[in-house]
């Protein structure tokens, strides 16, 4: 990357000082929304501090795209004498692809 001279980083600063003030200013008009809300429904920024608190109610977490939810750990499948374990979900494992390609059958591993 080319060194840049100090009167072009000094521009580069002025410019997006600009661009800063820019975003800060369009950032006013929701913060009176914001505000306008809060003092419609009564609620003060101590309000606000007491509802980020970790006493608060927890958040509700997001629940997963698949119609069935979060699946729990899967039973084992397949196993090799040294140990090695796969439920058959995800990638095949190494060890086993290694196998399959001795010649060995992936239902000599099955458990």
């Amino acid at each position: 990357m080319p060194k840049l001279s100090a009167d072009k980083i000094k521009a580069r600063i002025a410019e997006l000082q600009k661009e800063l003030a820019k975003a800060e200013k369009s950032k006013e008009p929701a913060i009176r929304k914001v505000l306008a809300l809060m003092k419609k429904l009564g609620v003060t920024v101590s309000d606000l501090g007491k509802a980020s608190a970790p006493s608060a109610a927890p958040v509700a977490k997001k629940k997963s795209s698949k119609a069935g939810g979060t699946r729990g750990p899967a039973p084992i499948k397949f196993r090799d004498g040294a140990g090695n374990t796969w439920s058959g979900r995800g990638k095949t494992p190494r060890w086993l692809a290694e196998a399959e390609k001795a010649g060995m059958n992936r239902e000599q591993f099955a458990v």
